[in-house]
């Protein structure tokens, strides 16, 4: 009897002892809390990327069937669903440039984040026999892509674009390209929120 009455008033010392113990940072798990919140904490994200455009009209597919694209890329994520991009791309063979501001939805926010987007901007295809004029032209851009959390700090980014560019030649391309996006540590977070 005394041992049973021994164990019970152990473990009711040892529960009022856990009990009123002060709770670490590191023990509270936010996703079980109903009033909190995620948060971006840094919203710029800076990158380069690479791919390959295929021309899919015939004056373009005289010069080259095919691009090498490399990128630096910029994205700014606001309204939890929203990427604003500037992709800044230079394309092989030859001396062809070009930029785009993309606007771009994302279908889901956790990981992985697949998205649909539109942008426009300005392209150069340096044909030969052209003059500057007639090779440039404003572009518009649609694209589908993902976006993957690699790491707290690193993104990957597949897209695959379709672009037309209002030159003379009302060049077409469409392509792939996967970039690396850098960001700070802790992009995302929770918070816990303030009632008052």
């Amino acid at each position: 009897m005394k041992a049973r009455l021994f164990t019970l008033v152990a473990a009711l010392t040892a529960v009022i002892g856990l009990a009123g113990r002060p709770v670490n940072a590191e023990e509270l798990n936010l996703n079980e809390k109903p009033d909190t919140v995620q948060a971006s904490l840094s919203p710029y994200n800076f990158g380069l990327g690479a791919g390959v455009l295929s021309a899919l009209n015939t004056e373009l597919s005289d010069e080259s069937p095919a691009f090498l694209k490399m990128s630096v890329i910029q994205s700014i994520n606001f309204a939890d669903r929203w990427n604003m991009g500037l992709d800044l791309d230079w394309m092989l063979p030859g001396q062809n440039w070009g930029g785009n501001l993309t606007l771009d939805y994302l279908l889901a926010t956790g990981s992985f984040k697949p998205f649909l987007g539109a942008g426009g901007g300005f392209s150069y295809f340096d044909k030969s026999g052209a003059d500057f004029g007639h090779n440039l032209g404003a572009s518009g851009t649609v694209h589908v892509g993902m976006i993957l959390d690699v790491l707290d700090e690193l993104q990957l980014r597949i897209r695959v674009p379709f672009t037309v560019v209002t030159n003379d030649a009302f060049d077409k391309t469409v392509g792939l390209d996967v970039g690396f996006l850098f960001s700070s540590p802790h992009r995302k977070t929770k918070v816990r929120k303030l009632i008052y």
